[in-house]
This record gives C-alpha cells, structure tokens and sequence, in this order.
C-alpha cells in the first residue's frame, strides 16, 4: 500500500510540473515578453526599442508541450500588448539520419534598417531542471548546429551556403547554483588569424550564438533587465500580484485579463510545486532520524514519542513512519 501511495504522489507531482512546464513557454510565447529576450540577449536588436522589435517577429510558432529526442524600459514607451503571442513555425527538428528534437519555442524575426534582408531563427528554452545530468552549453550548442543544419532544403538549396541565417539558442537556468545565479554568458563562433593577416570580422561566420542565463532570486536586487524580468516572472515565491506589477511598472508589459489569468495559473501551479517539495522534504528528514534512533538502539516506542515531539505529530502519524516497512 505504502508503494501504491508513493507512486501515486509522484504522478500527481510529475504532472503538476508538466502543466507548469506548459505554462512557463505559454508566458515566454507572449511577444511582449520575447520583445524583452530579444532586445537583451541578442547583438542585432539591443539597439531597438521593444515596440519595434514587436514589429519585427516574423511568422507564428507553435510551442512545444513537451522535448522530445528519440536516437531598463524604453524611455516614453507606450504600453506593450499583452495579449499578442506568436503561434505556427514548426517546433519539430525532423532532419533523416538525425532523429527528431522539439523545441520549446521557435521563431523567426527580420533586423530592422538593415541594408540587406537579415532575418534570424531563434530559440527559446525554459531549463526548469535543477539537474539535467548534462552541461546546458553542450545541448544550446546542439540545437544551434540542428537549426543550421534544419535550414537546408527550407532557406537554401544544394551549395547555396550564402543565404544561411544565423541562430540563436537562448536558455533560461533556473534552481542554479549560487555561484552561478544571476549571470549571462553568450557562446558563438569566432576567427582567429594564425598566420598572415586574413579578415578575422566573422561577417559570414558569424551564424551561431548560444545565450545561457542562470536566473537567481526575485527579491535580490539585479541590475540587468532580462534577469530581472525572468527572476519575478518565473519565481516560485512571487505572488501574481507583484510580477503583474513590476511586469507593467518596469517592463511597460499591459497586464490584460487573459495574461493576467495566465500568471496567475503559474503562480498556483508553481506554489503547488513548492509545497509539495518541502513536504518532501520533511517526509525525508523524519525517515533519517527514525532511522538514526533506531540504529542507537532506541526502541519503537521511545523513537515515536521522540519524533511527535520533535515534528510536532500525532501519535498516528509518527507510528506510520515508525512501524512503516522498511
């Protein structure tokens, strides 16, 4: 019965974070917000105002449900809509011979003024896995190869190599650790002369970036904006009414009733998710001292009168985690 219990709690757990999970890219689709991403994180457009690079994002992409591999505001900005999101360039990677990947979030956008038609792929990735079991640089770098590669066949045929766009993989880390918290490294290809004098400009290198951002604590104060912005918006401890806040006080992002509801659902579903972790948690710290008092050669009786004291128990309580099988 006890196994039924615990198998029973981790797929309710497991699907809570599947709808948080869901939540967090349904949030990150709002164009508003990728505006955000795309004015901090990328070289092309950290000169242009958020409006204008709303104006900028290309195509409708879908957001991925789940990852699947088989084998400062802009000075007298107006308000930012709310409710405008992208929705229809495919998340699927599908290339033969190299299995499939899903991304979260994929998109297009056009470089506003300049002289020649530059549009960009971009990626966007919640890490929501505290520990995934692999470096997060590897994988951002992967999926910049897979969009290069995805190009052929859609942006140039045969040897036509000129018309590739560069891409962008931006990853957003939470649960880092703290030396990592709050920091942004960008990884990209780069020239370097070993003999002679050749142009090192990366003009036509210059097609892969990878942006990895280790997000920290909402309530420490952060002077990037994208931190910022990322910190409240996906904090677990952050009430709705204060990422609405500072979504539209300091990012200018209009909280309408649909992005407000969906907020809120994050908050609810990442509470839950907080909850049940320090239950957890509790449930573990119990388990280790009764089995610490029991390896002193305390008997049941002594160790559940210590463990209602010490947890503040009922008797029922601490005789199931004491006469629980072990």
């Amino acid at each position: 019965m006890a196994v039924k219990t615990q198998l029973a709690e981790l797929i309710r757990v497991t699907n809570d974070k599947a709808r948080y999970d869901k939540q967090v890219k349904k949030l990150l689709s709002v164009k508003a917000i990728l505006a955000w991403i795309l004015k901090t994180c990328t070289d092309e457009f950290s000169s242009f105002s958020t409006q204008e690079i709303i104006n900028c994002i290309q195509g409708e992409p879908e957001i991925s449900l789940r990852a699947v591999h088989p084998n400062e505001p802009d000075a007298g900005a107006s308000m930012l809509d709310g409710d405008d999101r992208i929705i229809g360039l495919n998340t699927e990677d599908n290339f033969l011979g190299e299995g499939t990947v899903y991304y979260d979030i994929r998109l297009q956008a056009v470089v506003p003024n300049s002289q020649t038609l530059v549009q960009l792929i971009i990626n966007i990735e919640a890490q929501l896995d505290t520990s995934p079991g692999y470096p997060i640089e590897k994988r951002a770098v992967y999926y910049c190869c897979r969009m290069i590669s995805g190009q052929y066949g859609t942006v140039f045929y045969h040897s036509e190599y000129g018309k590739l766009r560069k891409v962008y993989s931006i990853w957003f880390c939470s649960g880092s650790s703290l030396q990592k918290q709050n920091t942004i490294k960008k990884i990209s290809l780069g020239e370097t002369a070993v003999y002679g004098t050749p142009d090192t400009s990366g003009k036509n290198s210059d097609l892969m970036q990878a942006v990895i951002v280790h997000l920290g604590d909402a309530n420490v104060p952060v002077g990037n904006q994208i931190l910022r912005l990322m910190n409240v918006l996906l904090s677990e401890k952050t009430n709705a009414i204060k990422k609405q806040q500072v979504m539209e006080e300091e990012f200018h992002i209009a909280m309408t009733a649909d992005l407000k509801t969906e907020v809120e659902e994050l908050c609810n579903l990442s509470d839950g998710i907080y909850k049940k972790g320090r239950g957890e948690g509790l449930r573990q710290g119990i388990e280790g001292a009764v089995q610490m008092l029991r390896s002193q050669g305390n008997p049941d009786e002594q160790i559940i009168e210590m463990i209602m004291q010490q947890y503040d128990l009922t008797l029922e309580t601490a005789k199931s985690y004491v006469m629980a099988p072990v």
